[in-house]
């Protein structure tokens, strides 16, 4: 086990070197993403295959299918991602917005500090109020926040999509940041990548 770009701070599997269940959930991946690579964020967790399973998994139950639309769970995910500081989950989100297609406010409203000042919809802000709530103190969250998003449109379902969505993203980002995985590509696996 070893690290071809910077490091991190717990040794990760990268893909030249990766056999049994992690090679086969890091070809799932390569074959997800259409990039031939696996995202950085995956090689976090690749020594505990288990666990890699379980990332796997749940990164797919938000993105493969749902109720919300992909540009709304991406900015969710990015929202997080700035409010507790992981620039690598910002950086990796802002660029599935721009390979989605998305309305380029999306990524402009996460230049800006308000929630209420964002150049959104009221319908989306709710569910970043809601997403920033999660993020910074769950336990305070009532019945009236629940309410106002069914206000502005949004049903029970697609409501526990943005909580999983931010739930998620909140454990995805921490994991980062202990981590130590700053920038995009910074676990390239030299080997992998010429040979792909």
């Amino acid at each position: 086990m070893s690290t071809d770009g910077e490091s991190v701070r717990l040794p990760v599997m990268n893909e030249s070197q990766a056999v049994g269940a992690t090679a086969e959930l890091y070809a799932e991946m390569r074959a997800h993403f259409g990039f031939g690579l696996v995202p950085d964020v995956f090689k976090l967790v690749s020594t505990r295959p288990e666990f890699l399973k379980v990332f796997w998994d749940g990164y797919r139950s938000i993105f493969s299918a749902g109720l919300l639309d992909r540009e709304i769970k991406e900015l969710i995910a990015a929202f997080v991602a700035r409010e507790v500081s992981c620039g690598y989950c910002v950086d990796a989100h802002v660029l599935f917005l721009h390979l989605v297609s998305a309305d380029p406010r999306l990524e402009e409203s996460l230049r800006v500090t308000e929630i209420d000042d964002m150049p959104l919809p009221e319908s989306t802000r709710v569910l970043l109020h809601l997403a920033g709530a999660i993020t910074h103190q769950a336990y305070r969250i009532t019945d009236d926040d629940f309410e106002q998003a069914r206000q502005l449109g949004w049903n029970d379902a697609q409501l526990l999509e943005a909580v999983w969505t931010a739930c998620q993203f909140n454990w995805v980002a921490r994991m980062v940041n202990a981590a130590g995985l700053s920038s995009l590509g910074q676990l390239a696996d030299q080997e992998a990548s010429n040979t792909a």
